[in-house]
């Protein structure tokens, strides 16, 4: 086992000096554009695919902070929103940005925008990034119990919907 940063990780399992790799998008996507490699393994069963945004404690107790993380939230999936429904128009401008090549960038946006993300912290949730934090514990990969509960916040959710309604967003289909 090898820990290298993502870029690095890129040229050694290019290059052949890495036999595998455990890496997300939009590395996932150039290796598999390019033929230089495919999926042996994704988190299907095993991990739920979410991801979250983090506020530190104070900001979430300080009034006008809070308003702000609101207001960035509503933003963030106004934005994701938007890229759901224009995966070509915002793999351009990604692809420009970050010198992605654009069928790179298009495919990468397809298999991590393939749904509407954004979905309500709520009881089922929870319960599951809690089974995945019991697992990390029990294979000793954390060193402690952790209640994930203790890190949640969900006064901003709004009319997201149950997490339960979330379809998995990184399944290849290859």
């Amino acid at each position: 086992v090898k820990y290298l940063q993502p870029a690095d990780a890129l040229a050694a399992f290019t290059s052949g000096k890495v036999d595998a790799w455990a890496v997300w998008d939009p590395y996932t996507s150039q290796v598999l554009q390019s033929k230089q490699g495919r999926i042996l393994a994704d988190g299907d069963g095993v991990v739920n695919g979410l991801s979250f945004q983090v506020a530190a404690p104070s900001a979430l107790q300080d009034k006008k902070k809070a308003a702000a993380v609101k207001d960035y939230l509503e933003r963030l999936r106004r934005a994701q929103d938007w890229v759901y429904d224009h995966p070509e128009a915002w793999a351009k401008v990604w692809a420009k940005d970050t010198g992605l090549p654009y069928e790179v960038a298009l495919a990468s946006v397809k298999r991590t925008n393939a749904s509407r993300i954004a979905v309500a912290v709520d009881k089922p949730l929870i319960a599951s990034e809690q089974a995945i934090a019991d697992t990390f514990t029990g294979l000793k990969l954390i060193p402690r119990k952790v209640d994930f509960a203790d890190f949640v916040d969900n006064r901003f959710n709004g009319s997201l919907p149950a997490s339960t309604t979330a379809p998995r967003v990184f399944k290849e289909s290859s």
